[in-house]
């Protein structure tokens, strides 16, 4: 009877008890302790969290659900962190969102869309008594960097600083400068930039100040992605700074190293920090440093103490020697790449030096027939491919456009006839690489080489971020904003913490090599004939600005000129000349019937084409019979031998 009572006491208080996970003992075994039973939430939170493939809205629903049912203090600590990192999108699809979100607003809110998800757990977790650990702290920051929430990485950084149990470290503060450099590499308008620019460079003294204060020490990648986030603010007195500490590089003195120099201490530069460097002193104006960065720290100088020792005998005269740790220190340089070069002609071309853009692509041409040659050789040679590295520079379009731009601008004919001639020979150049490589597959195959075995998941060492697949470029309020920007700071790991440069050596793929050169090919073909078009009309308006200062009496600038006859033109000198002798040197030629001046578009035709030449033909036919230079009589009427612009004047 007792037992009976007390079992159906025990059913009626049960139906309204909430169990835990705590144990309790039982008339069965009192020595053995049974955990309570769980929620079928709970269940099914855990089922979710073991499959790889549950969505991130279901995961953060039975959370909740759980969180409703038995609290926070009811679920294991693991728990917590497992449904921090599944409750939202991988990083790779983050970033893929927070383009495509930039790009598509006029004027986007920055911010991660799983941020109060992260508040929410991280409250959890610290009421139940537990500490977030360090490797939690630094997900929510890769997160944030990964969409570039400045503002929300510099509060989980504070947070972290106020936590003994795990303060930053070197990969929280490369976290935390990624997602700076991220947010200033984003499109907004003109009048949001400054704002942004200003905001980036306070959260960035922050850094610096409190790194200073610890001694935490300086590593590639923190010094890397500090000197991307100068060259957006223009700190160029902060950015030389760095250089001198960080690199040992003082372009006030290029030929020497730094006087505080310690050679154990400094970091290796790499090619990412001198395509920085590159576009650093390219923004903030600074020309003559710009090509002093380039020249210096792709060929070092020689050593100048070595050159000042050896030329006096004597002590005295030149002063105190240097020590030998001076004389072989080995001066920061790295080889340029294609974005090396189209880095420095972009901004080389934005400062209207033409001689400049002239001078440095003629050196990546050559650079790009030197890099041909002996790829060619090394892969016939080399007994393995994947022993012959990948070529780390190639002529594109995307180097000749600057260039053609600044032409074009200037109106400066010579040099874009100078770049019209020089594009067939690229062209011509890489389908002779495109017929050497093919025909050197085809010797693989007979051989039973190729094609290649595939390659292991862990053969590439180095993170990839994918490429898009749209323009290279988006307009916002007037500005251009390169993709490549955005991308090149994705591509740093802030984990390798290790000083080794950010790009390994790469081989050769044969045919991902092809594809590149197919593309270049057709990029360049259409290029060319763009090249022609705008060249022809802007011919055209030069004759008919100076054609119109003749007609009205005024005087033009004339180089040695010959004229038919044999006479010359006073050589560079500025003179008036009458109309029939403009008509020789631009060499105009009679308005046809049909009302074209010159070949038509559609001059391809073969019905236009023939009219055409037709009609030339009867021309010269009757000036041959006797008709005067400048003028001559058709079927009653006077040519129209004058210049656009000046219809209804005699000559």
């Amino acid at each position: 009877m007792f037992r009976a009572a007390c079992s159906r006491g025990c059913s009626l208080r049960g139906r309204n008890r909430q169990y835990t996970t705590a144990t309790f003992p039982t008339w069965s075994t009192l020595n053995h302790e049974i955990p309570a039973p769980s929620s079928p939430a709970h269940s099914k939170l855990n089922n979710l969290l073991a499959s790889s493939t549950s969505a991130p809205n279901d995961i953060w629903a039975f959370y909740n659900d759980v969180l409703d049912v038995s609290g926070p203090h009811e679920i294991d600590l693991s728990i917590h962190q497992r449904v921090l990192q599944r409750c939202t999108l991988s990083m790779e699809q983050m970033r893929k969102n927070s383009r495509r979100h930039y790009f598509s607003m006029a004027r986007p809110v920055p911010g991660h869309i799983h941020e109060d998800r992260f508040q929410n757990i991280i409250r959890n977790i610290l009421s139940t008594g537990y500490t977030p650990s360090r490797e939690d702290y630094h997900f929510i920051l890769g997160q944030f960097a990964a969409v570039g929430h400045s503002i929300g990485s510099m509060g989980v950084y504070n947070e972290m600083r106020g936590n003994k149990d795990c303060l930053p470290n070197n990969v929280t503060i490369a976290l935390v400068l990624q997602s700076i450099a991220h947010r200033l590499g984003l499109p907004e308008r003109k009048v949001d930039r400054q704002e942004t620019a200003n905001r980036a460079q306070g959260l960035l003294k922050q850094i610096l100040d409190d790194m200073r204060s610890r001694g935490i020490p300086w590593t590639n990648t923190n010094m890397d992605l500090t000197i991307r986030i100068m060259k957006h603010t223009s700190d160029e007195e902060n950015f030389d700074t760095l250089l001198k500490l960080g690199y040992g590089i003082d372009l006030r003195y290029p030929d020497r190293p730094v006087l505080d120099d310690q050679s154990s201490a400094l970091l290796p530069f790499t090619l990412h920090t001198l395509n920085t460097v590159i576009n650093m002193y390219g923004l903030g104006g600074n020309l003559s440093k710009l090509v002093q960065a380039f020249e210096v720290l792709t060929v070092p100088l020689p050593h100048a103490q070595k050159h000042f020792s050896a030329s006096f005998e004597d002590e005295d005269d030149f002063g105190i020697v240097p020590p030998e740790s001076s004389l072989s220190f080995r001066f920061p340089s790295a080889e340029p790449n294609t974005t090396t070069y189209t880095f420095l002609l972009r901004q080389i071309s934005q400062h209207n030096k033409a001689h400049l853009a002239r001078h440095y692509l003629l050196q990546a041409i050559k650079h790009d027939i030197e890099v041909s040659r002996d790829l060619r050789r090394k892969v016939i040679t080399t007994p393995n491919l994947e022993d012959v590295q990948a070529p780390r520079i190639a002529i594109n379009r995307a180097m000749l456009v600057p260039v053609f731009g600044l032409s074009n601008r200037n109106k400066n004919i010579s040099l874009m006839r100078w770049l019209y001639d020089r594009i067939p020979s690229i062209i011509r150049r890489k389908k002779a690489d495109i017929l050497h490589f093919s025909n050197f597959i085809k010797h693989l195959e007979r051989v039973g080489k190729w094609p290649p075995p595939p390659k292991p998941k862990s053969y590439h060492t180095t993170r990839r971020v994918p490429v898009s697949t749209s323009k290279d470029y988006i307009d916002v309020d007037g500005v251009r904003w390169h993709r490549a920007d955005v991308e090149d700071v994705l591509a740093v790991d802030p984990s390798i913490q290790q000083p080794v440069p950010v790009y390994t050596v790469k081989p050769i793929d044969l045919r991902l090599h092809l594809r590149i050169l197919k593309t270049d090919i057709n990029d360049l073909t259409v290029y060319h004939g763009y090249v022609q078009s705008v060249l022809a009309r802007t011919i055209e308006r030069v004759k008919d600005k100076l054609g119109r200062r003749v007609w009205r009496g005024r005087n033009i600038y004339l180089k040695n000129v010959t004229l038919v006859g044999g006479t010359a033109a006073h050589p560079k000198s500025r003179m008036k000349v009458s109309k029939d002798t403009w008509r020789q040197i631009v060499g105009y030629k009679p308005k046809l019937k049909t009302g074209f001046a010159r070949p038509p578009s559609h001059f391809h035709h073969k019905v236009i084409r023939h009219q055409y030449w037709r009609e030339v033909k009867s021309i010269r036919e009757e000036q041959a019979k006797g008709s005067s230079a400048g003028y001559f009589t058709r079927s009653g009427q006077t040519s129209m031998l004058k210049p656009p612009g000046e219809k209804g004047k005699e000559c």
